[in-house]
């Protein structure tokens, strides 16, 4: 699943006109189905009313006793398959969906979500969104270890918070056989964890490279749960000696 990526950073200029869709996901069923047999059933889906490029909906399965957070999960980036790069075409990573886990306290409405004040207290929601659209939007590709700013430069994700753009990583708070799934047609659907992170944790990851990311974060504990108010791992990070 992981890729050794280059430390670089990749601008992106107009993106592709777009193409308004709407109905469920082909892929829906399946999708629904994997998340009931391996996380949990899904007790809320944020629906979206008008979409461009692909239709994105988010399934919300409920906090547990042995799961204290509730579960976001993307069902709709898989609808089309994305601009991977030539080194790795054929290898099957064209298909994602993505998922962030929320505190048990984190309370979201669904008419919330559609709301024009939305964006400082649905922003996990609102940006699963945005990151499902992306590669489809700008014909590109975005997998494990890639990372996107909130701007540039990178403002806060909310007033809350300093926390100001997002790495996809691995699923930490969730059973191997959830990370991905086989279609009928043998296509994999692949779901990566977006993990809010600060702009010195993006600028770590350009320059270490995501791995050394990753690391330290495990190291810290830090997962896809958000934490408006968690440590910053890069600000207490001494660069390895050379």
């Amino acid at each position: 699943m992981k890729w050794p990526f280059a430390k670089r950073i990749v601008t992106y200029n107009e993106p592709n006109p777009p193409t308004f869709v709407g109905g469920d996901s082909p892929s829906l069923e399946i999708i629904v189905e994997h998340i009931t047999t391996h996380i949990g059933e899904p007790e809320t889906v944020f629906h979206e009313l008008a979409s461009a490029y692909v239709h994105v909906d988010v399934h919300v399965v409920p906090p547990r006793p042995d799961r204290d957070f509730y579960t976001l999960i993307t069902c709709g980036m898989s609808n089309k398959p994305m601009s991977v790069p030539q080194k790795v075409r054929g290898r099957g990573f064209e298909f994602a969906e993505l998922m962030l886990c929320l505190p048990s306290s984190w309370k979201t409405n669904v008419g919330d979500v559609v709301s024009g004040d939305a964006s400082e207290k649905d922003w996990p929601v609102i940006w699963l969104r945005r990151l499902a659209r992306f590669p489809h939007e700008y014909s590109t590709w975005l997998w494990s270890g890639h990372s996107m700013p909130n701007g540039d430069p990178p403002v806060p994700l909310s007033t809350d918070t300093d926390l100001c753009g997002w790495v996809l990583l691995e699923p930490r708070l969730a059973p191997d056989r959830f990370k991905h799934l086989t279609r009928k047609d043998g296509s994999k659907i692949w779901f990566l964890a977006a993990v809010p992170v600060y702009k010195e944790e993006m600028a770590l990851k350009i320059s270490e490279g995501a791995e050394r990311l990753e690391e330290i974060l495990s190291e810290a504990g830090i997962t896809e749960l958000v934490d408006k108010k968690r440590i910053n791992v890069a600000a207490r990070h001494e660069p390895p000696e050379q």
